[in-house]
C-alpha cells in the first residue's frame, strides 16, 4: 500500500529535484532517449540538412572568393557574373534546406509534446487518493503542461541539435582548414573563451530560470485555490486577503522574471560583445588584414574569412544556446521523470480475472486499513456480507470510517490486512475495469461537466440506446425538470452545473441508471440536501436500488431505513449492526442517538417551514 508518506516529487515549498553533475545529466539524457529514437528517421534527417547547410556555406564563402579576385579586381565581367550566379543558387539551396529544417523540427517538437501531456495525464490519472490528496491541483496542472513543454524541448534538442552543431562545426572548421590554416587558429582562441564566458553567464541564467520557474508554479497552485475556494472566501469575506495574497506572489513572479531577462540580456550582450571584439577588431581587421599587406592573404580571401567565421559563430552560438537550454530545461523534465517513476498502488496482477456475468455478492473478511505504514489502523477487522441483490447501509459519525470503506470497495486503496471479494473472487485478482464497469456510484456532490444534460446522462453509458435514456430519465424523476427548461436535454450546464441540488443529484441517477449496473454504491448521495428534497431523492432511489446489490454510505438515517442490515462504525470498528427496528430499540447504543439528533434537527426544521 502506498501511503501519503511514499508519495514522491516536490511539493510547495520543497527544494527543486537536482540533476547530480555531469553524471546525472548523462543518466536524465539517457531516460529522454528512447522517446526521440522514435523520430530517428526525422532527425537523422535534420542531422543531414544541417551538415548540408555547413557544407553549402563553405563553399558559398569559397565562391565569394573567386568573385572577388577573379570577378572584380581582375575586371572581368563574365567570371564576376557567372561566381555570382553560382553564389545565388548556393544562398537558395541554403534557404530550402532551412525550410525543410524547421518543419521537420516543428513536426518532432509537436509529436514529443503530445506524447508526454499523454503520458502525464494518463498516469496523473491512475494515481491513488493519497498522490492527489497531496499535491494541489494547480501543481499537478503546472506538471502537465508547463513541465511537459520544457520536457520536450530537452528529449527534441538534447540528442539532436547538440549532433547537429557538433557535425556543423566539425565540418565548417575542416573546410576552412584547408583552405586557412590561420584563421582555425583565430576560431580555437575564439571558441575556448566563447565557452569560458558562456558557462559563467549561464550558470546564472540557469538559477534566476529555476527561481522564476518556482514563483510559476506558486502563482498556479494560488489561483486555482482561490477559483475552487471563491464561495468560501465570499462567505469569510476574505477576498481582499486573497487578492493581497495572489498579487504578493504575482509579484514575486514578476521580480523573478526580471531577474531572469536582465541575466538573459546579459549572456545576450555578453556574447555579442565578445564576437564583435575577438572577432571583428582582433581576428578580422587587424590580423587578417595584416596578411593581406604582406601578401599571404588575397583581398577576396580577406571578404571571404567573414563570412567563414560566420558560419563557425551560427553552429558554435547554436551549440552554446542548446546547451543552455539543456541545462534549464532538464530540471523540469527530470520533474516529470519523478511523477511519472510513482508507480500506482492498485494496478491489475498479470494474472488478473475478468468478472463477467457478476451475480452481486459482497464479502469483507477481517479488513485493515491505514493511511500510512506506520500509523494507525483506521478500519479495523470488519467483516461484513452482502448477499445479491440485497442493501447494505454503513452508519456513524464523522471520521468513523465509512467513506474509506467505498474507498476500499472502490479499490482506489487496498486493504493493509484481510480481503475483499466480489462473488467469492478477492477484488485484488480481479480485472479492475471490468469491476468498475459494473458499478455505478452516486456521491455527495455529482461533477456536471460544461455540456448538455443529454451529454451529462450519457456519461454513464455512451453506447445506451435513447429507450434507456428515456428509462433512466423516467426513473431518476429528471422529466418535470427537463420538461420545464426552454431547450429540454440539450440544455447547456455551466462548469459545476446551474441547477439546484436536488436536480444535480437527479442527473447523477439517472447517470447510474444507464449505466445498468450489477452494484450500486451511495456514498452519502442526500446528505447535502434539505429534508424536503431528500425525502423525494430518497423514493427516487428506491426505484434505482430495485434489483441490484447496493451499498449506502449514510450521513441521514432516514434514507437507509429500509435497508436489509445496517452497520453502525465508530472510530473504525463496527459497533452495531442489524435492521432499523431493533437498532433503534437499544436506547443506548450509537444508532439510537443518531436517530434521536436526527429526528430533532428534522423537527427543529419543520418548524422553521412552519413559522
Amino acid at each position: 500500500m502506498q501511503g501519503p508518506s511514499e508519495i514522491r516529487g516536490n511539493l510547495p515549498g520543497q527544494a527543486e529535484p537536482t540533476i547530480g553533475g555531469l553524471r546525472g545529466f548523462w543518466r536524465l539524457l539517457r531516460r529522454f532517449v528512447p522517446y526521440a529514437l522514435v523520430y530517428w528517421d526525422k532527425l537523422l534527417l535534420r542531422v543531414i540538412y544541417r551538415q548540408a547547410y555547413a557544407i553549402i556555406g563553405v563553399l558559398g564563402a569559397m565562391v565569394t572568393i573567386r568573385v572577388v579576385d577573379d570577378g572584380l579586381l581582375a575586371r572581368d565581367a563574365g567570371k564576376f557574373f557567372m561566381w555570382s550566379a553560382l553564389k545565388v543558387a548556393l544562398s537558395a539551396h541554403i534557404l530550402v534546406f532551412i525550410t525543410i529544417y524547421a518543419n521537420v523540427c516543428h513536426y518532432v517538437l509537436l509529436r514529443l509534446n503530445i506524447t508526454f501531456k499523454r503520458l502525464l495525464f494518463d498516469h496523473v490519472q491512475r494515481m491513488p487518493l493519497a498522490f492527489h490528496q497531496m499535491r494541489p491541483v494547480g501543481e499537478n496542472m503546472f506538471r502537465i503542461n508547463s513541465d511537459s513543454e520544457a520536457a520536450t524541448m530537452f528529449a527534441a534538442s538534447a540528442v539532436p541539435e547538440v549532433l547537429e552543431r557538433i557535425v556543423e562545426l566539425v565540418t565548417c572548421v575542416s573546410l576552412i582548414l584547408a583552405l586557412n590554416r590561420i584563421v582555425v587558429g583565430l576560431l580555437a582562441v575564439y571558441i575556448t573563451l566563447y565557452f569560458l564566458v558562456s558557462h559563467v553567464l549561464v550558470t546564472m541564467l540557469y538559477r534566476a530560470q529555476q527561481h522564476m520557474r518556482r514563483c510559476g508554479q506558486r502563482v498556479s497552485a494560488i489561483l486555482q485555490e482561490s477559483y475552487s475556494a471563491f464561495g468560501i472566501s465570499k462567505a469569510l469575506a476574505r477576498e481582499r486577503h486573497e487578492r493581497r495574497r495572489y498579487f504578493n506572489r504575482l509579484t514575486g513572479l514578476m521580480r523573478a522574471t526580471l531577474s531572469f531577462f536582465a541575466y538573459l540580456a546579459l549572456w545576450m550582450e555578453g556574447a555579442q560583445l565578445m564576437q564583435e571584439a575577438l572577432v571583428t577588431q582582433i581576428s578580422h581587421v587587424l590580423i587578417c588584414g595584416y596578411l593581406v599587406i604582406t601578401g599571404r592573404m588575397t583581398t577576396g580571401e580577406f571578404i571571404a574569412v567573414s563570412e567563414m567565421i560566420a558560419l563557425v559563430q551560427g553552429p558554435l552560438m547554436g551549440m552554446i544556446a542548446t546547451l543552455q537550454r539543456l541545462r534549464v530545461d532538464a530540471v523540469p523534465a527530470q520533474r516529470m521523470l519523478e511523477t511519472l517513476d510513482i508507480e500506482p498502488a492498485v494496478q491489475d496482477k498479470p494474472n488478473a480475472v475478468v468478472l463477467d456475468r457478476p451475480k452481486g455478492a459482497i464479502r469483507f473478511e477481517n479488513v485493515c486499513f491505514r493511511y500510512a505504514p506506520e500509523g494507525p489502523d483506521v478500519i479495523k477487522d470488519l467483516c461484513f456480507q452482502v448477499e445479491p441483490g440485497q442493501k447494505l447501509a454503513i452508519v456513524g459519525v464523522s471520521g468513523a470510517g465509512k467513506t474509506t470503506i467505498f474507498n476500499l470497495l472502490m479499490r482506489f486503496c487496498e486493504p493493509t490486512r484481510g480481503r475483499i471479494l466480489i462473488d467469492d473472487h478477492d477484488l485484488r485478482d480481479l480485472v479492475l475495469e471490468s469491476y468498475l464497469e459494473r458499478v455505478s456510484v452516486v456521491l455527495q456532490e455529482n461533477f456536471l461537466f460544461s455540456a448538455t444534460i443529454r451529454d451529462n446522462i450519457f456519461l454513464g453509458d455512451p453506447t445506451a440506446p435513447l429507450a434507456a435514456l428515456d428509462d433512466a430519465i423516467e426513473r431518476a424523476g429528471l422529466g418535470s425538470t427537463i420538461a420545464a427548461l426552454p431547450d429540454g436535454l440539450d440544455t447547456m450546464l455551466l462548469e459545476g452545473g446551474n441547477l439546484s441540488m436536488g436536480q444535480t443529484q437527479r442527473i447523477g441517477l439517472a447517470r447510474a441508471v444507464l449505466r445498468d449496473p450489477r452494484f450500486l454504491y451511495l456514498d452519502e448521495a442526500t446528505s447535502a440536501l434539505d429534508p424536503a428534497t431528500e425525502e423525494e431523492i430518497i423514493e427516487q432511489l428506491k426505484e434505482v436500488e430495485r434489483g441490484r446489490t447496493c451499498l449506502v454510505i449514510a450521513h441521514h438515517i432516514v434514507s437507509v431505513k429500509d435497508a436489509d442490515e445496517i452497520l453502525v462504525m465508530e472510530s473504525g470498528e463496527l459497533a452495531q449492526r442489524g435492521l432499523h427496528e431493533d437498532l433503534i430499540a437499544d436506547q443506548k447504543g450509537a444508532y439510537a442517538r443518531l436517530w434521536a439528533a436526527e429526528r430533532a434537527k428534522r423537527g427543529a426544521y419543520t418548524e422553521a417551514q412552519h413559522a
